[in-house]
């Protein structure tokens, strides 16, 4: 990891929970955790009931969950580990409301990424996480990386509760920072720093597949949300 980035609490982003109103989950990437809270309706203050660990050195930078829960499994999420490219799928379980990892955290990168002459191996060893998110059905993980300007897409089994790489597309522009998609469903918005421009990809929810439709100048793009 990055020590100048992890000496103490860096918290990242937080996010809550579809249903949930009163639970708040945030990505602290300086201690490689997942900080729980929960609101206290005696005070209205939040108060912290639990921690999920991330590998050390990975750097949690943001975690997302499914817009709607299981029925008996729970709420699955999935988290951006920003220092090593890696993605790592959790799970609020439903009998005792704790986060835990399902899997081990799953590259976002070729696996020959970079090469040793690349100079982009001064930036964390060309590793450089950024955003994730899910389909609009809840099939599909979409998960961005800086420099090699790339989005990984994954299928979500639910049953078995695994993901599976189904195939990475370029971008099209510099540093993808923030991903989102669309309330109906039906595109992929990437943010990107520094080409300076917004791309949209048509989502395919047969397949997870992501085809091009436009790009929108906008400088320094590094967040975008749609309401």
């Amino acid at each position: 990891g990055d020590l100048t980035r992890q000496q103490s609490s860096h918290t990242h982003s937080s996010a809550g929970c579809p249903q949930l109103p009163g639970e708040m989950f945030v990505a602290d990437l300086g201690t490689d955790s997942i900080v729980c809270f929960s609101l206290d309706s005696a005070d209205g203050k939040m108060k912290q009931v639990g921690k999920l660990a991330a590998p050390r050195g990975s750097g949690p930078r943001s975690l997302v969950f499914q817009r709607t829960a299981h029925k008996t499994l729970g709420h699955f999420g999935v988290v951006s580990l920003e220092m090593t490219a890696q993605i790592l799928l959790v799970r609020r379980r439903p009998h005792d409301g704790c986060l835990e990892a399902l899997n081990s955290p799953i590259s976002i990168l070729p696996d020959d990424w970079p090469e040793a002459d690349n100079e982009l191996t001064k930036f964390n060893k060309g590793r450089w996480a950024s955003d994730v998110v899910w389909s609009s059905n809840g099939k599909y993980i979409f998960a961005a990386a800086r420099l090699h300007n790339s989005i990984a897409v994954f299928e979500f089994n639910e049953q078995q509760m695994q993901l599976q790489f189904l195939r990475r597309v370029p971008t099209g522009g510099k540093t993808p920072r923030c991903l989102t998609v669309s309330p109906c469903g039906c595109f992929l918005l990437i943010a990107h720093q520094h080409s300076h421009d917004i791309s949209s990809f048509q989502i395919d929810e047969a397949n997870g597949a992501l085809i091009f439709v436009d790009k929108l100048e906008a400088p320094l793009a590094a967040c975008i949300k749609i309401s």
